[in-house]
């Protein structure tokens, strides 16, 4: 439910803002030590007063003295504009190493937070370090910015999004399925066996479909048809269409990739059709380029092959051989490993001719060193589909192929019976990775070297090599998805964990590997897989259990470790399905009707974020939670009060704060590497709630007085409100195109907000002219994540956001609306208190408290929409000497 381990109390030394500006003084003067800011402009190609802003900038947000020059100093010396590979990896660490070695009261807290460095302040002076430098950032982000931000940032356990399918159960009574157990585990590692070969088509299919999307909108744009029926909303038009298992049209050669793609030419042919001919040829030969410049790339980048590496100050990517992989399982707290590949009986890989179920196998070698070799001795290469080739000359020699179903059937009977068989002499239950999950991942590294038994070490880099986890022990789905993912869960090296409930399964996923989107697509493609076999083994006979268990780990602890700091994040969770989306949409409906321009506030989220706004300012806590704060009181303890006074301070502020909102935004229909875009919004209406109120209370007066006085009052602030509103959703809008687009302000959006008053016009100022991802980051207070309505037929239940690294994020907020038009509310919360009240002993409250803010916010905003609805609705119904007929 929540970590172990209690938050660090942070150091009694206020900030030195003398220190501060001593450090960042040295830092300038390294910096013109290095190169002055004359000789500069030449590298840097801007005017003398831009590069002495720049360097200012980058002592302020990395005071790190000496070290900042020898980066400078380091990126001068490149010849051109690119950088090496890694090179902006080893700069970002230097500056990290600097950052840390300083006292920490003197550097900002807004920056780097009070417990440990945050990088993305540090990113953010480093791309100044690049300008200066006159480097192009692309190449020093290749796999796009929030990737690199994402291997430096979102490390910790709570740094993962989790979401829930139900299929799978529902699957059992629309197939009359009576699957055994051991079948049931069997059918999800067959799945995961699947996907693990087949996962370079599945992310070619998401690239290729949001590539040619984008260039078809494009395309229609230009051919001035992006109004004709073919050409609208195409991204929406495919989804409705998108299967997420193979239907009843597909061959029996086709797997699941095959047959996506296949449905997608199909749409994508009639709209290459209906083009004009430059148009189509523009589309078909821009595709051509970016396929060949971007897509391996893509893969490499989003593979689930790999595993994480940590260091001190960043995950390192590790690629694995197919062929080494394994699938975990995690069987009454124990764990073992399976083949993910088709091997001999001593575990050796198999080589096939082809690709086909009835080819021709060999037995292939591994050497000492872990290299694949043929029964001659050549070193042998694997790709990520099982294509085996030559390492000199990269002639194919065949392929590997998944784990075959018998064998992973037997592999799990000879699980299940051991456990029940022998009881006490079954392995030991794992503890080491309960002690590796709370430690902090910048202390990874440390506490692995400090493990000194060989065994132990070597069942490590054994668990490493199991991309995926399922978790089969059982738990009760009436708990909040933050509290079931806290289950057995590796050690943090794995991109994703596969959770059991009662009527579920929940997808816990690494946010380095996986966005809420893709995290979410592949969970449903994995339950529709899993299901499948399991409709296909209810119709086979039981097998007799393999001889040999599979290779189970003891993972014993390791008593070093106990040494070591713990995770500074502790959380509570609610969950909260009240919502009444039927009056919602008809607000929608109803806004457009009332004021055509609403359209831009017209979305589930933009109004779900307009409450947000507001919604702290009006919380109260309940009876319930006023006499448990009372109680706490009076413990009369130093300890209690102090938890008192922290809570209390807590409530305060929340009512009266204007909350910095980060909402990330999918930002892979423009560019699939860049994957999100956060953009922080903050509301500057600060008068929209009152015009809301004041529309509110003319219409009850004038409901009671049916006046034409009473009715023209009330229009005049409806119209006011709606104005505001419309305000509002402009704005927004603006953020949102600006983030997505990943562009300067468009003309479209300055076209966009022509019409606004003077005293609005100056909030244009405030949106950037270019969204920077990292100074996104630092501003923003909750994450407020909304993953939208699932496809048709999808058995997608809830979902959960992640929490990056940074402090500064108290709140996290995830909504999904499922298949069955229920909207979803998740909330996690790592507010101080938490942490203060788990050291107590009082968990239990801090979780009361956040049930009663949840379903208050869901009640409230059902309150507010009804409102809203009646004050919309609204018609005069008093006659002309103000009386009713």
């Amino acid at each position: 439910m929540t970590s172990p381990a209690s938050e660090p109390k942070a150091s009694h030394k206020t900030f030195d803002r003398e220190g501060y500006h001593k450090a960042a003084a040295r830092t300038l003067a390294s910096l013109h030590q290095v190169i002055p800011p004359a000789e500069l402009t030449r590298f840097s190609n801007r005017p003398t007063a831009e590069v002495e802003a720049l360097q200012e900038q980058v002592a302020q947000v990395i005071p790190a003295g000496n070290i900042v020059g020898l980066v400078l100093g380091g990126l001068i010396r490149v010849r051109g504009r690119t950088l090496p590979a890694e090179q902006a990896k080893s700069d970002v660490t230097a500056l990290l190493r600097g950052i840390e070695m300083l006292p920490r009261h003197i550097l900002p807290s807004t920056l780097y937070g009070t417990f440990f460095v945050g990088p993305a302040a540090v990113l953010a002076g480093y791309q100044k370090i690049l300008a200066l430098a006159g480097k192009d950032p692309e190449s020093a982000f290749p796999d796009g910015l929030w990737q690199f931000y994402l291997e430096f940032a979102l490390r910790e356990d709570s740094a993962r999004h989790t979401n829930e399918t139900t299929y799978f159960h529902s699957a059992n009574a629309e197939y009359d399925l009576h699957l055994a157990p051991v079948d049931q585990l069997a059918a999800w590692v067959c799945a995961v066996s699947q996907v693990y070969f087949q996962y370079d088509d599945l992310l070619y299919n998401e690239w290729r479909e949001r590539v040619y999307l984008n260039l078809l909108e494009q395309a229609a744009e230009a051919a001035q048809q992006s109004r004709v029926l073919a050409f609208r909303q195409l991204p929406q038009a495919w989804a409705t269409q998108r299967p997420y298992r193979r239907g009843h049209d597909a061959t029996p050669d086709e797997n699941y990739a095959v047959y996506r793609r296949r449905r997608f030419d199909k749409f994508l042919q009639n709209r290459l059709d209906a083009l004009p001919v430059a148009q189509k040829n523009w589309v078909q030969e821009t595709y051509a380029a970016r396929l060949e410049q971007e897509l391996e790339a893509y893969q490499r980048q989003m593979t689930i092959l790999a595993t994480l590496d940590p260091d001190r100050y960043r995950e390192n990517r590790l690629p694995l051989p197919l062929w080494q992989t394994r699938i975990g399982l995690i069987f009454q707290d124990c764990y073992y490993l399976l083949p993910a590949c088709h091997t001999d009986a001593l575990g050796q890989p198999l080589l096939f001719e082809t690709r086909l179920a009835d080819s021709n196998g060999q037995v292939l070698q591994t050497s000492l060193k872990g290299e694949l070799l043929d029964q001659a001795g050549r070193l042998l290469q694997t790709d990520r589909t099982g294509r085996v080739y030559e390492a000199e000359g990269g002639r194919t020699r065949g392929y590997l192929h998944p784990v075959p179903f018998q064998a992973v059937r037997r592999h799990v009977a000879a699980i299940f019976q051991h456990h029940r068989v022998n009881g006490s002499s079954r392995p030991p239950v794992a503890q080491l990775d309960r002690q590796l999950i709370h430690i902090r991942r910048n202390e990874q590294e440390r506490a692995r070297k400090a493990i000194q038994n060989p065994l132990t070490r070597q069942e490590l880099a054994a668990l490493k090599c199991a991309p995926v986890l399922i978790n089969w022990t059982e738990q009760a789905s009436n708990q909040p998805l933050a509290y079931i993912r806290q289950g057995k869960r590796g050690i943090g090296d794995h991109a994703l964990t596969i959770f059991r409930t009662d009527t579920s399964f929940v997808f816990d996923q690494s946010h380095i590997f996986f966005d809420g989107t893709w995290g979410m697509a592949l969970a449903e493609v994995l339950t529709n897989e899993a299901v499948a076999w399991a409709v296909y083994f209810n119709e086979l006979p039981a097998l007799e259990p393999a001889p040999h268990l599979p290779y189970s780990l003891r993972l014993a602890p390791e008593p070093a470790l106990a040494k070591l700091s713990h995770s500074v994040f502790v959380e509570v969770s609610a969950e909260n399905t009240d919502i009444d989306l039927k009056a919602l949409y008809a607000l929608r409906k109803l806004l457009s009707k009332r004021h055509p321009d609403l359209k831009m506030v017209n979305t589930v989220n933009d109004l779900l974020l307009l409450f947000r706004c507001y919604f702290g300012q009006f919380y109260r806590p309940s009876t319930e939670i006023e006499d448990a704060l009372f109680e706490l009181r009076a413990l009369n303890t130093a300890a209690a009060t102090e938890v008192y006074e922290l809570i209390n301070e807590m409530l305060a502020r929340s009512q009266a704060s204007n909350p910095s909102i980060m909402i990330p935004m999918d930002a892979s229909a423009v560019s699939p590497r860049e994957r999100l875009c956060p953009t922080t919004f903050r509301n500057p209406f600060n008068q929209l709630w009152a015009k809301y109120e004041s529309a509110s209370t003319a219409l009850g007066h004038y409901k009671q007085q049916q006046t034409a006085a009473a009715w023209a009052m009330f229009n005049e602030e409806r119209y006011s409100l709606l104005v505001q509103l419309d305000h509002f959703g402009q704005l927004l809008r603006a953020h949102k195109r600006v983030a997505l687009e990943g562009e300067s302000t468009s003309l479209a959006t300055m076209k966009l907000m022509a019409h606004l008053p003077d005293s609005l016009l100056s909030l244009l100022d405030q949106i950037p002219r270019r969204i920077d991802v990292l100074n996104e980051v630092i501003k923003g207070e909750e994450v407020f994540s909304n993953v939208g309505r699932v496809a048709r037929g999808s058995s997608l239940a809830r979902f959960i956001s992640a929490k990056d690294d940074n402090e500064n994020k108290t709140l996290v907020w995830g909504f999904l609306t499922d298949d069955r038009d229920v909207l979803h509310l998740s909330l996690r919360d790592f507010r101080p208190h938490v942490a203060a009240l788990q050291q107590l002993g009082k968990i239990d409250l801090a979780e009361m408290m956040l049930k009663h803010y949840l379903d208050s916010f869901a009640q409230g905003f059902n309150q507010f929409v009804a409102r809203l609805l009646d004050i919309l609705d609204a018609t005069a119904t008093h006659t002309s000497h103000g009386v009713t007929p």
